[in-house]
C-alpha cells in the first residue's frame, strides 16, 4: 500500500508549482519505505516466477530497470529508514545508512535513532561518520569486506624461436661444415613436422596423448 500523503508529495504544490526541496526530500524517504516491503515479498515469495521472470533481477530490470542488487539494498535498508521516520524528514539515501543495518537488526529502532542523533551533533552523516557514531554510542557495526580486485591471469612472455633452438650454433656450424648443417636442419624440419601433428591432433582431441599421432 502506497503511504498516505506520498502521491500528494509527488504532485506538488495544488496551485501546480514542482514540489519543494522540503517535499522531495521526503519523496525520497517515502520511496525507501514503501519500497521495501514489497520488494522484499517479492524477492522471498517469488511470484515473478508466475510471470515467467526467471529471477528477482530479471524481474526488476524488466518492471521498473532496477537490478536485484539495488532492491535488496533497498529491503536491507527499509527498517533503518522506519527508525528514523520520527526524528528526520532530510533527505536519507542508502550508503550513508548501511552501518545502521546491523544496528537496528542487533539492538533495535531506539538505536538507530541513538546513532543518527550523534552522527548529527558531529555534522558527519556519512557512511563514515554513521560508522563512527555508532562506534561510540557502544554498539559494534561490521566492517564490509572490499571486493577483491579481479584476478588478472599472469602474461607469458612472447616466445622466438631462438629462445627453444639454439639458432646461433647452427649458423656458425655452417661457416665450419655446410653439409652437416644441411643435414640437421633437414632432421629438424622432420621433428618440428611431427611434433606439429601431435600438437594438431590434441587440439582436435584433448584426450590424445602426445607423441601418438601419424
Amino acid at each position: 500500500m502506497i503511504p498516505r500523503g506520498f502521491v500528494t508529495l509527488c504532485r506538488g504544490d495544488p496551485a501546480g508549482g514542482p514540489p519543494d526541496r522540503a517535499a522531495t526530500e521526503r519523496i525520497t524517504q517515502q520511496y525507501l519505505l514503501w519500497g521495501g516491503e514489497p520488494y522484499r515479498i517479492v524477492r522471498d515469495e517469488e511470484p515473478f516466477r508466475l510471470e515467467s521472470y526467471p529471477t528477482f533481477d530479471a524481474w526488476g530490470r524488466a518492471l521498473n530497470g532496477r537490478s536485484g542488487d539495488c532492491m535488496n539494498k533497498i529491503v536491507r535498508i527499509a527498517p533503518v529508514v522506519r527508525a528514523l521516520a520520527s526524528v528526520t524528514r532530510r533527505q536519507l539515501k542508502e550508503q550513508p545508512l548501511r552501518p545502521l543495518v546491523a544496528v537496528q537488526r542487533d539492538h533495535g529502532d531506539e538505536a538507530v535513532r541513538e546513532c543518527w542523533l550523534a552522527a548529527g551533533a558531529a555534522g558527519d552523516l556519512t557512511e563514515r561518520g554513521m560508522r563512527a557514531a555508532a562506534v561510540r554510542c557502544g554498539y559494534t557495526v561490521p566492517v564490509e569486506a572490499a571486493p577483491e580486485p579481479a584476478a588478472i591471469p599472469p602474461q607469458r612472455p612472447q616466445m622466438e624461436p631462438s629462445h627453444i633452438l639454439h639458432l646461433g650454433k647452427l649458423r656458425r656450424l655452417v661457416a665450419d661444415d655446410p653439409g652437416q648443417a644441411l643435414e640437421l636442419c633437414r632432421q629438424l624440419q622432420g621433428e618440428l613436422a611431427r611434433l606439429e601433428q601431435d600438437l594438431a591432433s590434441q587440439a582436435a582431441d584433448p584426450g590424445t596423448e602426445p607423441g601418438s599421432g601419424g
